[in-house]
């Protein structure tokens, strides 16, 4: 569908959500578990061999795609009425 309509997308503004809800993601249990395993509850880190490990607010802003400062950082707004639709949506959480 992508050769299609990727062009209707990307003028909408939705490519990237559309690909993105696509997008399958594998789970590993057992890298999951490995994980749990090095976790600190105390210090709220992982703790390795070399070294312990956190998780920063910009690990999970460039990672995640979280928005850790209030706006979303993968937002890809062109068009005037698409950001005069998000000007709407920041004025109404603000209140």
């Amino acid at each position: 569908m992508e050769p299609l309509h990727k062009a209707t997308w990307q003028k909408a503004g939705i490519y990237n959500a559309v690909l993105n809800s696509s997008y399958k993601i594998i789970k590993n249990q057992d890298l999951i578990l490995g994980f749990a395993q090095k976790w600190c509850h105390e210090m709220k880190t992982f703790v390795f061999k070399w070294g312990e490990v956190g998780i920063s607010l910009e690990d999970m802003m460039v990672f995640g795609g979280y928005p850790v400062l209030g706006r979303c950082v993968v937002l890809d707004v062109e068009d005037d009425e698409s950001k005069r639709v998000v000007r709407i949506l920041y004025d109404a959480m603000s209140e």
